[in-house]
């Protein structure tokens, strides 16, 4: 058997909007885009280079929030490996 952990995140409303509508888009589900992202994480931190040797993720929202732009960036949808968008 499987041993999973669940996690809670708190978002605003716009962005929790944005998430379903990209889900819908690619008929998959929040929980697994959010699966792939955390996947997909360690990687992305290692192929990057941050000062001190780690991101720095509150100086960089403060400093987005400091010039009026978005945090995190709006990154564009990954296509999931199996299915392409849907038709309508």
């Amino acid at each position: 058997m499987r041993t999973v952990r669940n996690i809670t995140v708190a978002v605003e409303p716009e962005l929790y909007r944005q998430t379903r509508k990209i889900a819908a888009d690619y008929d998959t589900t929040v929980t697994e885009m959010v699966r792939f992202l955390l996947l997909v994480l360690p990687d992305a931190v290692k192929a990057a280079r941050y000062p001190q040797g780690r991101p720095q993720f509150r100086l960089a929202a403060a400093r987005a929030a400091q010039a009026g732009t978005p945090w995190p960036p709006p990154v564009p949808a990954p296509n999931p490996p199996c299915a392409p968008p849907r038709s309508n």
